[in-house]
């Protein structure tokens, strides 16, 4: 086993070191305790060297740079790397980062001007106490972006999932993409032998290519598809997160994906048999998700009442929220009240008993939305605490008290992303 011995005397007199920052053990624990850098240039290349093979590793000089080369099965890799460290103060705990010199955009423009033939890769060095993690910052959106010294972000979640899975892939929000890679994997990873797929974001993804991103969506229109199909929530005033629902229902059955993942939004009322209330089983890994329809110019986004979401998480270890958002026009925002009205009157035409007014919900009906985005967040053992923050429901029609729910804070939802589709018009 590789092992640094850590020497707190080392400890940098940096800000960026003076607290401690959530760290991850091989054993998929989390703490709180400071950084145990591999500093010095010397460090890293010896990490990267006892995983990748010694006979396999040299430093070598190219372009009047003396750099970390790996040759493999004909292939040259020049692995340019840095040290992960904490952010320091007033940053979160959970946010670390590598430095991107401006000397590696010079290299690589250097580098495409003599057309040398090698691969060239900015690799992060993560070490605490036994876990070594590699993260490759895929270069080329950052290199768009410019490096000036800047910092190249990497998350608490990133380096569980890695432990976990060997190789996680996440698009951050600004178009980057970041591989963090278990080191014993770290040389299947280079050779693509080990590329962190997934066959439920395969699933996704496929699902999203067939949904309605960026149409807009005129909420009659949707209620008489949802009833002509005989989805059982069609009436509902909410019915932009309904039809989601019925669409990914459709989807599951349609492509013969149960086994994978299926809808049991209304399967499981009452918590019964040991079930749980929420939308999504992915049967194969034994976990939960919840799908969320939200207006993208909102903030939060409701989630889950609390004790039975923890409940869930300690049984299962992991749960996902699958979170689509849409532009929205809201029914007061046209005149007369359309859609209000021709809903109320669609749903007495089919439910001669339905009571309400031609005016019922108009204060919060929407006219249209146009689906946007859609996001995966993954909670697991070592992360929910933090996402979630209690959301004032208010009082039931009755009186009494309703059960506190979380709520999901948007702008803290990049640090937990498995998963994003952005619709790209063109």
């Amino acid at each position: 086993m590789f092992f640094f011995f850590f020497d707190k005397s080392k400890l940098s007199d940096n800000k960026s070191h003076n607290r401690p920052s959530e760290q991850i053990r091989s054993d998929f624990g989390l703490e709180v305790a400071h950084d145990q850098v591999l500093r010095s240039s010397k460090r890293q290349r010896a990490a990267l060297t006892h995983y990748l093979g010694e006979k396999n590793c040299a430093v070598e000089e190219i372009l009047g740079r003396k750099l970390f080369v790996y040759r493999v099965n004909g292939k040259k890799y020049i692995l340019l790397h840095k040290a992960i460290s904490y952010l320091g103060n007033p940053h979160p705990i959970f946010k670390k980062r590598i430095q991107m010199p401006s000397s590696w955009q010079e290299f690589c423009n250097e580098a495409i001007a003599a057309k040398i033939d090698y691969d060239i890769r900015f690799v992060g060095v993560y070490h605490y106490q036994d876990n070594v993690i590699f993260v490759d910052f895929a270069k080329d959106t950052y290199l768009q972006h410019g490096l000036h010294n800047s910092s190249a972000h990497v998350y608490t979640n990133d380096l569980y999932q890695a432990v976990r899975n060997g190789v996680f892939h996440r698009e951050d929000q600004y178009g980057n993409h970041i591989y963090s890679v278990r080191a014993k994997d770290f040389a299947d990873y280079l050779a693509g032998t080990k590329t962190g797929d997934n066959e439920l974001f395969d699933l996704f993804a496929k699902f999203n290519n067939g949904f309605s991103f960026g149409q807009w969506l005129y909420a009659v229109d949707k209620i008489k598809e949802m009833h002509g199909d005989s989805w059982r929530h069609w009436q509902q005033a909410e019915w932009a997160g309904w039809f989601l629902e019925y669409k990914f229902n459709k989807f599951t059955i349609d492509n013969d994906v149960l086994d994978l993942m299926r809808y049991v939004g209304t399967d499981n009322k009452g918590h019964k048999d040991g079930a749980f209330d929420f939308d999504i089983w992915f049967g194969r890994e034994q976990f939960y998700g919840d799908l969320k329809a939200s207006d993208i110019k909102k903030t939060s986004t409701p989630g889950n009442d609390q004790e039975t979401f923890v409940e869930c998480i300690n049984k299962h270890d992991r749960f996902w929220y699958v979170i689509y958002e849409h532009e929205t026009i809201k029914d007061s925002e046209e005149t007369a009240y359309r859609a209000t009205i021709e809903r109320n009157q669609y749903i007495r035409s089919i439910l001669p008993n339905y009571e309400k007014d031609d005016m019922s919900y108009h204060e919060r009906m929407k006219n249209s939305v146009r689906f946007m985005k859609m996001t995966i967040l993954e909670l697991n053992s070592v992360t929910f605490r933090d996402v979630l923050t209690d959301f004032n429901q208010g009082k039931q029609p009755d009186g009494k008290s309703r059960q506190k729910k979380f709520l999901i804070k948007k702008k803290e939802m990049d640090k937990y992303v498995v998963y994003r589709y952005t619709y790209k018009q063109a």
